[in-house]
């Protein structure tokens, strides 16, 4: 018997969320760097990407990293790193396109839906009603719970947080996805508690098939609406 997914874990940034290109910039313009939108996003998901090939991250380098996929140059990389850094590591995020929208699709559909996420400030909860994405009242598209790593003290990949994600849904591993944008974090931390995963990897960088893919949120729930209408 195939149980029916009815339930959705979501992880934030990368997924909900996308840096927010006006602050990046406001650092960025004292290094000769004005990246568009675009590019700020897409430096998201190559640092997700350079994360997931890494066992233990060298941050100082991954700095220079996403300093230099915004456009700044080699000679200035080393001094602005640590603002870019900061910047990209603060709560200055934004709705990604398509994702306010997609969650309204999603809860009118009938599935419940929680949101896992790593943090550095603890504020996912405030940030996520802020954006009008979602929150635990019924202001946005309503969510079980808001499970910070930041607030609880562990997260991602330890299953004790899908787990807890479960508990709040009042649902099953079997009734749930997850749909993150990290295969360390969220595909391995999803796997061990038994859930299935959707990796969102909008670069196409990602050559595993033991999990599923999708470019953005917004098309992953164009696909699972589409299959729930015709099955």
């Amino acid at each position: 018997m195939t149980i029916k997914v009815s339930a959705i874990t979501l992880d934030a940034n990368g997924v909900l969320l996308l840096p927010d290109p006006d602050a990046l910039r406001a650092v960025l313009e004292r290094f000769d760097a004005y990246p568009d939108d675009e590019t700020c996003w897409r430096a998201h998901y190559e640092m997700m990407h350079i994360l997931d090939q890494t066992d233990e991250p060298d941050w100082i380098e991954m700095n220079r990293a996403l300093a230099s996929a915004l456009g700044v140059s080699r000679r200035q990389r080393d001094e602005a790193a640590p603002d870019v850094a900061a910047t990209y590591l603060s709560d200055r995020w934004v709705a990604a396109p398509g994702a306010v929208e997609s969650l309204a699709r999603l809860e009118a559909d009938g599935y419940s839906l929680a949101v896992v996420s790593n943090t550095q400030h603890g504020q996912m909860e405030a940030l996520l009603a802020q954006t009008g994405l979602c929150g635990v009242s019924e202001v946005h598209t309503r969510v079980a719970a808001v499970l910070d790593s930041h607030v609880l003290g562990f997260g991602k990949p330890d299953p004790r947080i899908f787990e807890m994600a479960l508990i709040a849904l009042s649902k099953t591993a079997g009734e749930c996805v997850h749909v993150g944008d990290s295969v360390q974090l969220d595909v391995v931390g999803a796997t061990g508690a038994g859930v299935a995963s959707v990796h969102v990897d909008p670069l196409g960088l990602c050559a595993a098939e033991d999990h599923a893919h999708a470019s953005s949120l917004a098309e992953f729930t164009d696909e699972l609406l589409a299959r729930s209408q015709t099955g």
